[in-house]
């Protein structure tokens, strides 16, 4: 069993290497440097090694699918059913998997265009925040390093048109499951949060105006606080596309930023000092 080309270990982690690797960009213009965000999409923001966005695909979409495994188990990624398939089975059925609904893909690699950035899709029942929050818990408290080329995750819940208009909307659309919680009195819940907003490659778009607009959509009764948010809305712009999401613990988790969550960035600084 051990010589075979199925081996458990070996073999099933080839197989879901094939598996990420099929799942591609979903629509639009093809290649590495295409744009390809679209309105409506959920997902994970990566940010990445330039020059090494393919290999920083690679690990986000095997480190998601092992936390997503354990949060979501039924929504598991196919692995192989018999580990003595032979070779011309395992292509047939890799290829049949390709003409199947892209759609039905947990995560998948869409294009970005910009260095450094990457993003991954996810579908249902996936919900980025929950995941990339439970994620970035469990590798702060073991201080575990599962990739080489990640630099930070962002949890994106909703992309829109890169517009005030399109981000205001999409505003009223996530504040109130956040912003409307009422204790049983029915009285307000006073909550504190900050606003992280970044434009890239838009020049439409100031950092300034999308912080204001943002401001004034949440709903009325709460207060900003930069240094210890209950809430932090993130908003990512990329040429058309807007990404935003709300998190809680931004600041506790290293603002998202893996390397300095696991010392990583201290402990390039004190190499420097030597």
């Amino acid at each position: 069993m051990s010589n075979k080309r199925g081996a458990p270990q070996g073999g099933n982690r080839k197989k879901r290497n094939k598996t990420y690797h099929c799942a591609k960009e979903a629509s639009g213009s093809k290649g590495k440097n295409a744009f390809n965000l679209l309105p409506g999409m959920k997902g994970v923001l990566v940010a990445c090694t330039r020059g090494r966005e393919s290999r920083a695909v690679k690990e986000a979409l095997e480190v998601l699918n092992e936390y997503a495994d354990t949060l979501y188990p039924d929504s598991k990624e196919q692995e192989a059913e018999d580990e003595e398939e032979d070779i011309e089975a395992s292509i047939a059925k890799e290829v049949a998997e390709m003409k199947g609904s892209k759609e039905k893909k947990r995560f998948a690699n869409i294009t970005t265009g910009t260095d450094c950035l990457a993003f991954i899709r996810a579908t249902d029942p996936v919900e980025p925040v929950e995941l990339i929050h439970y994620m970035l818990t469990d590798l702060n408290e073991k201080q575990l390093k599962k990739t080489r080329y990640i630099s930070r995750y962002l949890p994106i819940q909703k992309t829109c048109q890169s517009n005030l208009s399109d981000i205001e909307n999409v505003g009223k659309e996530l504040f109130p499951s956040y912003f409307d919680q009422k204790d049983n009195e029915g009285n307000l819940l006073t909550k504190k949060f900050a606003i992280v907003c970044r434009v890239r490659n838009c020049n439409k778009l100031s950092t300034k105006d999308v912080i204001n607009l943002l401001a004034a959509t949440v709903p009325k009764g709460h207060k900003v606080d930069l240094e210890n948010p209950d809430y932090t809305i993130i908003v990512e712009v990329c040429q058309t596309i807007c990404m935003m999401s709300v998190v809680e613990d931004f600041h506790k988790l290293k603002k998202y930023n893996i390397e300095s969550l696991l010392g990583l960035n201290d402990a390039k600084q004190d190499n420097k000092e030597e």
